[in-house]
């Protein structure tokens, strides 16, 4: 960015990116000035921190949807890899949320320290254990609400060593706002301060200078639009403008557009028939017009409808076979194109047909509606008037109604008129359907005298209605192989050998989960579509020799499926008492495969030593479970806690709840509440409050579903890859290779619910696991107040061959050891000047997580004493304390160590001196006292020399 005047004015435009998987995939990055989408990043489980310690993207300043981040392993914080990211827009959200950061194990501080603008949505940090600095974030000052913001579960403060810039060096000191009527210091990391702008609605530069009213994101330049990092309305010819020019238009949300430009562009869709122009609206380049607006033809712009607004749908063939399929259609009144309809299941099926596909008046090809168990009417297409045929099914059949188990009205024939131009109706196995109303049809639309007995089966149509008995009688077809796996059903039968005056058009497949042998092929096929069969259209084969086969796919592993097949042929009125083949109902389970995760794994510290851990069973087993297996390891303590000035602050302690579980299985419980009444029934506002949440986790398992597990393999083992990982930068220590969990997706051969230990030989702490019949584990010989991560696997019967479920995961912290944190042994001490002394003692050698500073109590007889507070770090440099600025005497004094869990004894009273120093005035006048005698002595000896020489001469 250096040297250039607009920010703006060279930038390189990327759309929505999904990058995942490896942490190469991020140089998709490269050079992305801004993103017009969405980024999300997720799901890499084999990187480590080494992986990202070159990778940055300071170009990248704008986000105009959304940012999500989803276990990305090894990534300890976005400071280097977004340096300039400076506005998300939050044009669209990701479940009402612009920044997602989500069970990210390994992130230690978000780090976005250019970021000032959240234009719109709310944050949503859950579940990364390690991710410090929360409670030095006032995101007020980057978004305008934050009372849907949800930050829960993420490392405990009292854990963090939160220090803001300047609290222990001499640089600046950041911001302090009040949260929650707490004043305190806002900063990104220890090394980057939250920027705050004195320029009320406005952006600051760095100097604190405003920027212009326009700018969002910062600027270079106070008060000049044209060298914003991002617009707060609209960008267009290198300035940011509160509206598009005459003769632009707003596009994407944020800069401007030609008309030329905007009827250029094509509306994105996966079938190219239905690709259509964008449009122009209300100054805006829009996709297509807003409700109660139309396209005209040859016209770019959108007109207010006259009543009804007509709406063209171009379809080709379009098949409806889910709710997405009918909403697509929404608002269409002439589709240009054919229909066929196909929905077998499905709630609330008639409002939402009518509401979608009520409005078409016109289908310019044909309509085909087979094995649509869930439909009883067709009188949804209430505005239906034309079926034109300008393509029929095999070129003979504009209207073609095949096999729908529950059709018994067609429409409503007095209120009701539909024309089929050219074209025949072809109706079989429609068992429910009168052919008095097919009959009734051939009158209204016209077609009467074009269909014949085979167009029209007398056979198939209304046979289990009460318009007419049946004694039918059918061929039975006899399966000759199957051939199954987890989630797949190879099936073979006999090829249907047919009379000489029947038609064998092809077979139908029907399965269905069924866990007890009592199925029919009556059962379930109800009007709602709930538990109905499943079916598989499958082709004649070419060579008359070769027997039929289907694959039946997409199945749940270890379930037993009920599974039958019917021949569809042509059958002529002659034919009596002869209604085609059909075989009998057999039962086939699939093999088993790795469960899913177990589920609400909670754990607590029941001692010094000991954990006990609870889950519930997986959502699919896939098997019959037979154990489980639990694997722990201790995690390194964050070393930067003992850098930072707890004499400064205030010591948070960890907190450890003793809670107890509950025998029904639903987690920990306070005793306490045995005798309490109950818990007040739920507002409407935290019912409102669950549902979302249940929502928004159903979103991530979506997530979880795209990604590629490799399975728990018992006997098998495989490296653990710790070496990719520095044990000693962070309490979660391990960036695995495996997306199962913490360690590595093997057991060791013949553990059989021993307690193993096993090690990599770059890792400082040995991982063990132990495996159990039940949901519950008691983990023991644990160190005293230490953070365990623990690892629940659910193995059933065939692990041996496709492995235990991927992990679940807690961490949890055993309890201190009361006398852990106290100093041993003797304290020595030495003068090393005439107003300072030294003193020495041994640290506590096991102490309960770290050291975190001393405070030293001396005082002399009869004054106060005085408490000197010396940070770990202090003691640890000198390897002792200098006790400074005494005066001479005799002094006791008595020392104590602060750990994680709080304060450790006082040590016995022990006692030092400083001896008093010889005063220098004093010693003069003894000098003197001690020297007189000595010059008088010589006074008296010069005078008597004197005397003598005096005498003598004379």
């Amino acid at each position: 960015w250096g040297g250039k005047t607009n920010l703006l004015a060279f930038i390189l435009v990327c759309r929505s990116m999904d990058i995942r998987n490896n942490s190469s995939e991020l140089k998709k990055l490269e050079n992305c000035t801004i993103i017009e989408g969405h980024l999300q990043i997720l799901l890499m489980f084999t990187t480590n921190f080494e992986d990202f310690r070159y990778i940055s993207f300071p170009r990248l300043s704008v986000i105009t949807e959304y940012l999500l981040l989803f276990r990305v392993y090894g990534l300890e914080s976005l400071r280097d890899l977004f340096p300039n990211l400076s506005v998300i827009r939050g044009t669209h959200l990701f479940f009402h949320y612009a920044l997602v950061i989500f069970e990210m194990p390994h992130l230690r501080e978000i780090g976005l320290y250019s970021l000032t603008n959240v234009l719109r949505g709310a944050v949503r940090i859950e579940k990364n254990q390690e991710l410090c600095h929360m409670s030095t974030i006032d995101w007020s000052l980057v978004m305008e609400s934050v009372e849907n913001n949800h930050i829960i579960q993420n490392k405990q403060v009292e854990e963090c060593g939160d220090v803001c810039p300047g609290m222990l060096d001499e640089k600046e000191r950041c911001v302090q706002t009040t949260i929650n009527g707490h004043l305190d210091y806002r900063c990104w990391t220890s090394s980057y301060c939250q920027k705050s702008c004195r320029c009320v609605g406005r952006v600051c530069m760095d100097s604190g200078e405003c920027c212009h009213q326009e700018c969002v994101g910062g600027c270079r330049q106070p008060d000049n639009d044209q060298v914003c990092v991002a617009c707060r309305h609209v960008f267009y010819n290198g300035r940011c403008l509160p509206a598009c020019p005459k003769k632009t238009f707003r596009y994407e949300g944020w800069h401007c557009v030609t008309g030329r430009y905007c009827a250029s562009l094509r509306k994105v869709s996966a079938n190219h028939q239905e690709a259509s122009k964008f449009v122009l609206h209300d100054r805006e380049c829009l996709s297509e017009c807003p409700h109660g607006f139309n396209k005209k033809e040859n016209s770019t712009f959108c007109h207010r409808c006259e009543g009804l607004c007509p709406k063209k749908c171009k379809v080709g063939i379009k098949t409806i076979d889910s709710m997405q399929g009918v909403q697509e259609l929404a608002g269409c009144t002439f589709v240009e194109g054919s229909l066929i309809v196909n929905i077998r299941t499905g709630t609330n099926l008639t409002a939402e047909l009518e509401a979608s596909l009520g409005l078409i008046e016109t289908i310019t090809g044909f309509l085909k509606i087979k094995h649509s168990f869930a439909l009883v009417t067709l009188s949804f297409f209430k505005n239906l008037k034309l079926i034109r045929g300008d393509s029929m099914v095999d070129g003979n059949y504009t209207l073609y109604i095949l096999d729908n188990q529950n059709l018994q009205k067609l429409w409503d024939w007095s209120h009701h008129n539909l024309s089929i131009p050219v074209g025949k109706m072809y109706f079989a196995f429609n068992p429910r359907l009168c052919l008095s109303e097919i009959y009734r049809m051939e009158q209204v639309t016209g077609t009467k005298g074009r269909q014949n007995t085979a167009d029209i089966n007398p056979r198939t149509n209304g046979d289990r209605a009460s318009c007419r008995s049946s004694n039918s009688r059918s061929k039975v077809l006899r399966f000759t192989s199957n051939v199954t796996m987890s989630e797949t059903i190879l099936l073979t039968w006999e090829r249907y050998r047919s009379s000489a005056t029947r038609d064998l058009l092809s077979f139908i497949v029907y399965y269905k989960e069924s866990p007890f042998q009592n199925a029919t092929e009556q059962f379930g096929q109800d009007a709602c579509g709930f538990n109905s069969w499943n079916m598989v259209d499958v082709d004649l084969p070419l060579n008359k020799d070769q027997e039929p086969s289907v694959l039946l796919a997409s199945l749940q592993p270890w379930v037993q499926y009920a599974i039958f097949v019917r021949a569809i042929a042509l059958t002529t009125a002659e034919e009596e008492g002869n209604h085609g083949a059909q075989s009998e109902v057999i039962y086939i389970r699939t093999k088993p495969a790795a469960p899913t995760v177990p589920l609400d794994v909670i754990s607590m510290a029941s001692s010094s030593s000991q954990l006990l851990v609870r889950w519930k069973p997986p959502t699919n087993p896939h098997g019959n479970i037979t154990n489980y297996l639990v694997r722990w390891q201790q995690q390194a303590e964050d070393s930067d806690l003992s850098l930072s000035g707890y004499c400064h602050k205030e010591v948070k302690l960890p907190s450890i709840v003793n809670t107890a579980f509950n025998n029904e299985g639903d987690g920990p419980r306070d005793p306490s509440n045995k005798d309490k009444c109950c818990s007040c029934p739920k507002t409407q506002a935290q019912l409102a409050m669950e549902a979302e949440e249940v929502s928004f986790q159903k979103k991530f398992e979506n997530f979880l579903h795209n990604s590629i597990f490799v399975p728990v393999l018992q006997g098998h083992c495989i490296p653990l890859l710790l070496d990719q990982v520095s044990l000693r930068r962070r309490r979660d220590v391990l960036g695995t290779g495996h997306p199962a969990g913490l360690f590595n997706n093997s057991s060791l051969p013949g553990s059989n619910g021993n307690h193993t230990s096993f090690n990599h030989s770059n890792s400082d702490s040995p991982i063990f696991q132990d495996r159990v019949l039940q949901e519950r584990a008691v983990i023991s010989n644990l160190n005293h107040f230490t953070v365990y991560r623990i690892d629940i696997h659910a193995c059933n019967h065939a692990a041996d061959e496709v492995g235990c479920s991927p992990a679940t995961f807690v961490f949890a912290r055993t309890m201190p050891e009361p006398k852990s944190d106290d100093i041993p042994g003797n304290i020595s001490w030495e003068q090393v000047n005439k107003s300072a002394v030294f003193l020495k003692w041994a640290e506590p050698a096991n102490p309960n997580g770290l050291i975190l500073k001393y405070e030293i109590k001396y005082k002399q007889e009869h004054k106060d004493g005085t408490v000197e507070c010396v940070p770990w770090k202090t003691y640890h440099k000198h390897g002792g304390v200098y006790l400074k600025r005494l005066e001479p005497g005799n002094y006791s004094a008595t020392i104590r160590a602060t750990s994680l869990a709080g304060n450790g004894s006082w040590t016995g009273w022990f006692e030092f001196y400083i001896i008093e120093p010889i005063d220098d005035r004093h010693g003069d006048f003894v000098v003197l006292l001690t020297s007189m005698p000595a010059v008088l002595f010589m006074v008296i000896l010069f005078l008597g020399v004197v005397l003598f020489v005096y005498n003598k001469k004379r």
